[in-house]
């Protein structure tokens, strides 16, 4: 994809801004090749989390508790809270950082998918742990 290396590079420059080793998987949402919402994991929670639980995709464990939202979560509500555009029109791009500040895996996990997949968007990619990307 034509836009993930420079999409990468903001990336790492919001890992370098951010203090906080935890928040280092991104969000970006382009609509017609602009970058319109961005949205990082933290350790604050939303009301949102009750109904959108957070389940382990390999324990099945449910860790819904633990105060956090994810970058997608973040992403989707900037851009409803801001825009009446349409999802099923968006490209949904995931970008993680490991600690070592090396690209990583970043596939939604299962609760994210489920949200994902409710928005309905044109194309949802991630990157992988050898530098690529994946995508649905």
């Amino acid at each position: 994809m034509k836009y993930f290396k420079r999409l990468e590079e903001i990336a790492q420059s919001l890992v370098g801004y951010n203090s906080d080793r935890r928040c280092r998987h991104f969000t970006f949402i382009l609509y017609k090749n602009r970058l319109i919402a961005t949205g990082t994991n933290n350790t604050k929670t939303h009301p949102f989390n009750l109904i959108n639980r957070k389940v382990s995709r390999v324990t099945g464990e449910d860790y819904s508790d633990q105060k956090h939202t994810c970058s997608e979560l973040n992403a989707i509500m900037k851009l409803k809270r801001l825009t009446n555009i349409d999802t099923k029109k968006c490209i949904l791009i995931n970008i993680r950082y490991d600690r070592n500040d090396k690209v990583a895996l970043a596939r939604p996990c299962q609760s994210c998918q489920n949200l994902l997949r409710y928005h309905e968007f044109k194309q949802i990619i991630w990157s992988t742990n050898d530098g690529s990307y994946g995508y649905e």
